[in-house]
């Protein structure tokens, strides 16, 4: 607030001076404004800085925190606030989140075993999904089968997305669903666009990563007939 109080004061001068017809008063006033318009950038300047290095300090930290889970494969937002993470000897996945970089992890751990169905949602869209077979339909709701969207090239709209998601669907009755984050931004983006295309490949990546898993255990859950 008082970086910005310096800068309007600064401005007020300079503005003063050009209405003052006395040359002495007329440069007194518009070097007392330039100095303060300097001051307000360079307190402006300085504070970015500060936070700037803060905020990647805070970052190393929560990645540091991440990478400390046991595990043998993982994906971690640009943030730091989220991480995706498969512990293959313990046969769990595991969802870690936090609101922001001060707050404590929350940890979701799930069974191999108990995960049921995995989708890509681009927006409201599904554009891919697997289930396990002997589960009847789809409990993420809406159709199973994914058709593909036309895309209208002389409506730009149409290529352009802004939220990018992996939903999984796990045996937990206090959090059944539980969904990653690849992409959020809050202007929609092209889907020429290279930074859709690499959060889309890290995506279907690990879609692939949570499909094998579901069809590893598919036979475990064959129901016993008498």
């Amino acid at each position: 607030m008082k970086t910005f109080f310096l800068i309007f004061l600064g401005m007020i001068y300079i503005l003063l001076a050009n209405s003052v017809e006395t040359a002495i008063f007329n440069k007194a006033y518009f070097l007392i404004g330039l100095v303060l318009v300097i001051a307000g950038i360079f307190r402006y300047v300085k504070e970015r800085f500060i936070y700037i290095n803060t905020l990647n300090e805070m970052k190393e930290v929560s990645e540091e925190e991440l990478m400390a889970i046991p595990h043998t494969q993982c994906i971690i937002s640009n943030d730091c606030l989220s991480a995706l993470l498969l512990n293959e000897p313990t046969n769990t996945l595991i969802l870690v989140s936090r609101e922001d970089l001060e707050e404590d992890l929350k940890k979701k751990e799930i069974p191999f075993n108990k995960i049921y169905e995995v989708a890509i949602v681009e927006d409201d869209m599904y554009i891919a999904r697997m289930s396990n077979n002997y589960i009847s339909g789809s409990l993420l709701g809406g159709d199973m089968d994914i058709e593909e969207e036309e895309i209208d090239e002389e409506d730009p709209e149409s290529n352009t997305m802004s939220l990018l998601t992996l939903k999984i669907v796990a045996d937990n009755l206090s959090n059944p669903i539980l969904e990653y984050v690849f992409m959020d931004n809050s202007e929609p983006l092209s889907r020429e666009e290279d930074e859709y295309q690499e959060a889309l490949e890290l995506c279907e990546e690990w879609f692939q990563k949570i499909s094998v898993i579901i069809k590893r255990y598919e036979l475990e859950r064959v129901p016993i007939r008498h």
